[in-house]
């Protein structure tokens, strides 16, 4: 019995690795460049960030699918593989009708990512309520670690593809280019849904006849969890306020090659998948909050580097800011994905997740578009102070910085009655990782010669 769970539960992370491949080649600098070549604005990138987003109030909607069905896996393949699919018709549209209106073409293309967004998330409280059951509860942080650990090495790997590809094909255009690296992706996406075939279903708990007001209202109510509702909503709207932009003023404002560019981002995943392990385990050992909390502390460090970076070193300093801000994004999916399924009752969990999930999105949604509003109202806007020029996108960056910076008492007033403080936190990582560190090559010297010692006598 427990060896199949494992069995089923390799599959499953097997999946979420090709759903990297997925997310890489049809999310990367490679799209920014093709609505950029397409002509879009930063309006329309506050859209195309902010309306998907928001399309994961979808979530309440799943809730309540998944309350009432029998099975779970047909919906979910069903409708992962039609909203994957949908990339395709955004990738080839431009290729198929040149002519067609500008604005017409970027309407067309966001309604369709709205559609894709819509039905991917009609699935996910359907997933997670699934995965809740499959996953033993006494491993379930340090089996999200392992997770995402491998997810993030192939994040990885595939943004470093998607870099050679950009490299190796300037010639072609952004709009050719995107149409051959979605449609590596999609392929990658369906094949993680169709892998899912494999993993066996547990059986659901339907609650047919609940009354869907209180259904809905019930996460609402619950005093933990509304506390941790709170934290996650204010600190989604503050990251996608800046984070939003990251890519495009990279590429437009620091006239960074796309290919360049693509590199950079592919450093985001090497340093949560050295650490992912580490988090589930100390998310296990000591709670969600104190993790929460220490890692929101230095989310505004990357808000503060985009600020400062020059052009002349964007290109180096970057990819380190990047490697150490992923660590925390790393602590932070886990002890969110933790809290979320260990504090929500067996009985409407499904409610549970689509309330933190759906009101991330809105929130985050609602950034994304506020500071594409932002952007576009205050494209004149120059500020020379401190012996340099500022402009509107390290404007965005830094009321960004400022959102994040309040978001810290949020996390620490997170309610979780049996997890240890964050100086716990904060005096296992000071104590332990620098002396592992530190160590390190006396590790090395004890592989590589203990065996000669022990041979001389030594």
């Amino acid at each position: 019995m427990l060896q199949g769970k494992l069995e089923s539960l390799t599959v499953v992370t097997v999946a979420g690795c090709l759903a990297m491949v997925y997310t890489t080649f049809t999310t990367s600098p490679l799209a920014t460049e093709f609505f950029r070549a397409l002509g879009a604005s930063e309006v329309h990138f506050g859209l195309l960030s902010g309306l998907p987003m928001l399309m994961l109030v979808m979530q309440f909607a799943g809730a309540l699918l998944t309350n009432r069905i029998a099975r779970r896996k047909p919906y979910f393949m069903t409708l992962a593989i039609a909203a994957r699919m949908l990339y395709l018709p955004v990738a080839f549209l431009p290729l198929l009708f040149p002519a067609m209106n500008q604005e017409l073409k970027l309407r067309i293309l966001i309604g369709l990512l709205v559609v894709s967004s819509a039905l991917g998330n009609l699935i996910v409280p359907v997933w997670f309520s699934w995965m809740a059951d499959l996953i033993p509860q006494r491993i379930l942080n340090r089996y999200w670690g392992g997770r995402q650990r491998w997810m993030t090495l192939i994040w990885t790997v595939s943004y470093l593809t998607a870099g050679w590809l950009a490299y190796s094909c300037q010639k072609l255009s952004p709009v050719s280019l995107y149409a051959l690296a979605c449609s590596v992706g999609v392929l990658a996406g369906v094949t993680d849904i169709l892998l899912f075939k494999l993993v066996p279903e547990t059986e659901n708990i339907r609650f047919p006849q609940a009354n869907i007001f209180r259904e809905v209202l019930e996460p609402f109510r619950h005093h933990q969890y509304r506390s941790f509702l709170a934290y996650i909503c204010c600190f989604n709207f503050s990251v996608m306020l800046g984070a939003s932009f990251m890519q495009l003023y990279v590429l437009k404002v620091m006239k960074v090659p796309l290919w360049k560019t693509t590199l950079i981002w592919s450093t985001t995943g090497l340093g949560g998948a050295l650490v992912a392990r580490a988090w589930g385990w100390m998310t296990d050992r000591h709670g969600h909050r104190p993790v929460l909390t220490f890692c929101t502390s230095l989310k505004p460090g990357v808000t503060l580097t985009f600020m400062l970076v020059s052009r002349r070193w964007v290109a180096l300093v970057l990819p380190i800011v990047f490697f150490f801000d992923n660590m925390l994004n790393s602590g932070n999916a886990i002890a969110n994905n933790g809290y979320m399924l260990k504090m929500s009752p067996r009985k409407n969990r499904s409610t549970f997740v689509a309330a933190v999930t759906a009101l991330t999105g809105i929130f985050g949604g609602i950034g994304a578009m506020a500071g594409g509003f932002l952007l576009r109202h205050t494209s004149n806007f120059q500020l020379f102070l401190l012996g340099r020029t500022w402009n509107n996108y390290q404007l965005l960056f830094f009321i960004s910085f400022v959102c994040r910076l309040l978001c810290i008492p949020l996390a620490a007033a997170i309610h979780e009655p049996s997890s240890a403080s964050p100086s716990t936190v904060i005096n296992y990582l000071m104590g332990q990782w620098p002396m592992r560190m530190l160590m390190f090559p006396v590790g090395l010297y004890r592989r590589f010669f203990g065996d000669e010692e022990r041979f001389t006598g030594g």
